[in-house]
């Protein structure tokens, strides 16, 4: 099918994060162009996500369940792909707002010349925005207040001292890619457990196999991401290795910091660099 269908697992409860999914969906079905389907993947059970979404849109957007691995992010979006329809799939995360209506017809239009994209920019707020936006302002005003309170994170990782590209976004957070193209490669690798490193790996696979990609923040997209307190630490190190065996396994490296356009102090500027006996 032509046109966009956007996916988007949810793992929080919704009243306890602020219904922070509602701004989400609203942010999109103000978009001028809309999407052909709009599917919510619930990924932790006791969410509450699936009569919020009833109460709040009706039948305008669509819940599955993704219990079967939970709390699996990547089989969350797999299975949201899968339930998905038409050629390009966007895909979102539950605390992110589209900056502009226009958003989704440019994606659209860069996504005809591409194979998939992302790498807006993202700009936070703190984890109380929740005290000045409202479900109960039009989406504009809330976008409004959004411009004046966000920021753009110093994306250093503090664990290591290296820059985190958090003021971006990966390919799962804000990005799109063709159908054909996701299921070639079998979309995000499910071995990977809970959260980080998904996304980076799926994006290193499609530079490695050579698929075409375009930065979203060139054409000036940017979203707003409601920030929340997380816990992925005890994800961190065994996806991390995970990550570096996957690497080690095609023999390749892959350079975010090329991958987004940026080449500071890296010697190389190619994003895959192929390691040769």
């Amino acid at each position: 099918m032509e046109g966009i269908d956007v996916v988007i697992p949810t793992g929080k409860n919704s009243e306890e994060s602020h219904y922070s999914i509602c701004y989400t969906i609203r942010s999109i079905i103000s978009q001028d162009l809309q999407p052909n389907n709009i599917v919510v993947v619930e990924n932790m059970p006791g969410t509450g996500v699936q009569e919020v979404i009833q109460q709040q849109f009706g039948n305008l957007v669509s819940v599955v369940s993704g219990l079967e691995k939970s709390p699996n992010i990547s089989f969350a979006r797999n299975l949201g792909a899968k339930k998905s329809q038409s050629d390009i799939i966007v895909f979102m995360d539950d605390d992110v707002v589209l900056g502009y209506s226009t958003y989704l017809k440019l994606i659209y239009q860069i996504m005809t010349r591409n194979d998939f994209c992302c790498g807006a920019n993202r700009l936070w707020t703190t984890t109380k925005w929740y005290r000045y936006l409202s479900l109960d302002y039009q989406m504009n005003h809330n976008l409004q207040i959004l411009k004046a309170k966000t920021f753009t994170p110093s994306s250093i990782e503090r664990s290591t001292g290296n820059r985190n590209f958090s003021e971006y976004t990966y390919i799962g957070n804000l990005g799109a890619i063709r159908r054909e193209v996701f299921e070639a490669v079998n979309g995000f690798d499910e071995t990977y457990e809970g959260w980080l490193y998904q996304d980076t790996d799926l994006m290193m696979r499609l530079c490695y196999f050579g698929y075409s990609y375009e930065i979203l923040s060139y054409s000036k997209l940017f979203c707003y991401h409601l920030s929340h307190p997380a816990e992925k630490q005890q994800y961190r190190k065994v996806n991390k290795d995970k990550y570096i065996q996957k690497q080690a396994k095609l023999r390749v490296q892959f350079s975010n910091t090329n991958f987004f356009g940026r080449f500071e102090d890296d010697i190389s500027c190619a994003v895959i660099q192929r390691i040769l006996d």
